[in-house]
């Protein structure tokens, strides 16, 4: 682990099918002993997250290769999350936030690429992890991914994160944002979410990539039933 940036996943745990949270290192998930989830820890603040990550790492309760593990959105909303993609702004209902290994709706037709920030005991932006509004052919939203790395506000600090989209290799969108956007450092809810890059129309079946920079990368086919 690189000094002062921590890295989150919340995943399904092969054992007992629960939810539980993990820290990556070097390319594992260690499962984490403690039944905290990812918000309980981000209350705690900066050095609460590193105890707690020092702990999984050194007492994984199990270890899974990141690849082979099962990912869910990193915390789950309570309330309303706002959006804004481009010049629309959404408020999406907690049951629409799902992770990045959850099935995308077949009648999703249009992503919408960003970040999210997840305020915590270090104030509105603790921790940024990528997100994807789904809208269908009429431009409702329909789904919210989130996921599937949470990364500590040290990570991208005084950085602009780049964006891109594709889809069989081929680029169909490309952004860049500022962590410090004043969308995702001050207002309402837990989570807020600024998605810059909107990609062409979509059909069933497309697996689009998402690069997020510094935040990580994920790929997602629209009606996929994982």
């Amino acid at each position: 682990m690189e000094e002062g940036i921590l890295r989150w996943v919340t995943y399904l745990s092969p054992s007992g099918g629960g939810q539980r949270v993990g820290a990556l290192d070097d390319g594992d998930v260690m499962g984490s002993p403690g039944p905290e989830g990812l918000g309980e820890l981000l209350d705690g603040g900066h050095e609460a997250m590193e105890a707690a990550y020092a702990r999984a790492v050194d007492g994984a309760i199990e270890i899974i290769v990141e690849p082979e593990a099962r990912m869910c959105a990193p915390v789950t909303p309570t309330a309303l999350v706002p959006v804004r993609a481009g010049d629309r702004e959404f408020e999406i209902h907690p049951e629409l936030v799902r992770g990045v290994d959850d099935a995308v709706l077949p009648e999703a037709r249009t992503a919408c690429v960003g970040v999210a920030a997840l305020a915590g005991g270090d104030g509105p932006a603790s921790a940024y992890t990528p997100a994807c509004l789904w809208l269908d052919a009429a431009g409702h939203a329909v789904q919210l991914s989130l996921g599937p790395v949470l990364t500590t506000a040290d990570e991208v600090a005084g950085r602009t994160v780049e964006l891109s989209t594709s889809v069989d290799d081929l680029e169909n969108g490309r952004g860049l944002i500022a962590p410090g956007h004043g969308w995702l450092t001050s207002g309402p809810g837990r989570v807020r979410a600024l998605l810059p890059v909107t990609t062409p129309a979509l059909e069933e079946n497309d697996e689009l990539f998402v690069d997020a920079g510094d935040l990580g990368t994920f790929e997602v086919r629209v009606g996929s039933q994982v």
